[in-house]
């Protein structure tokens, strides 16, 4: 209980970091990630001290949010300060998978392919922020784009081994994108 709340307390400190380095006016797509983030994080400290199933539809549409928009709004914000700006829109489309993942999880009609699609849309994210990171000899963007892999990969296979431990692995990844992202933006 009170490991998850830590964990959830790091996502606060990434998302509050970043609020403060960022300017919305300049960075409004890792600002309004941070945002997300942020209110996630609190949501989920509230829920890990009250100890109960509190807010468990408003917990799992903040997490379907927080699984798919970090990473393609740290890409568009690096495309955007790129020689490559014209890519950025792309990452835009990953953010569709978003609203359908919202509206799946806010009905009773989800299912497994939006996961399957969420996974594909990540992947793509990944690779595409690490050839950016590559080309601009940027490896702060290659390290996003580890995190949003460690953080999609890693607690699914320790999920058998040690299920307490993946979810918090899954939440420090994400403080980690956030962090990074920041600092990448904030330091050219």
């Amino acid at each position: 209980m009170y490991i998850t709340a830590v964990s959830h307390l790091a996502l606060v400190g990434a998302s509050c970091y970043a609020l403060y380095a960022l300017a919305p006016g300049d960075f409004p797509y890792a600002y309004t990630a941070a945002s997300f983030c942020l209110v996630h994080g609190l949501l989920s400290v509230v829920r890990a001290l009250e100890g109960g199933e509190d807010c468990a539809r408003s917990y799992a549409v903040s997490t379907g949010i927080v699984d798919v928009i970090p990473l393609p709004l740290a890409n568009i914000e690096f495309y955007l300060q790129s020689s490559q700006s014209g890519i950025a829109l792309v990452h835009i489309l990953s953010l569709i998978l978003l609203l359908y993942d919202v509206m799946g999880s806010l009905g009773d009609d989800w299912n497994s392919s939006t996961e399957t699609v969420k996974d594909l849309s990540l992947m793509g994210n990944i690779a595409s922020g690490t050839y950016l990171g590559v080309q601009e000899d940027n490896y702060y963007h290659v390290g996003v784009s580890a995190a949003a892999a460690v953080s999609r990969v890693l607690p699914s296979m320790l999920e058998c081994v040690l299920p307490e431990i993946a979810p918090q692995i899954d939440t420090l990844c994400k403080a980690a994108m956030i962090g990074v992202t920041t600092y990448a933006l904030t330091n050219p």
